[in-house]
């Protein structure tokens, strides 16, 4: 399963976005996208971060 992040409608890299938020932050993030990726593949993951609007879908 590959793991898409974006920022803003705008695709970031995973390293670039921990840089921004924070390595901790992140993999908890991704963590629970999954978690509910798995539930229910339809529900959108997003997070208002202060700089935007973070996205996170699996492929």
């Amino acid at each position: 399963m590959r793991t898409i992040i974006t920022l803003d409608g705008k695709k970031i890299s995973k390293k670039a976005a921990c840089e921004q938020f924070g390595k901790e932050d992140m993999e908890r993030k991704i963590k629970e996208a999954k978690k509910t990726f798995m539930e229910d593949p339809w529900v959108e993951n997003s997070w208002w971060m202060g700089k935007g609007m973070l996205t996170i879908s699996f492929r």
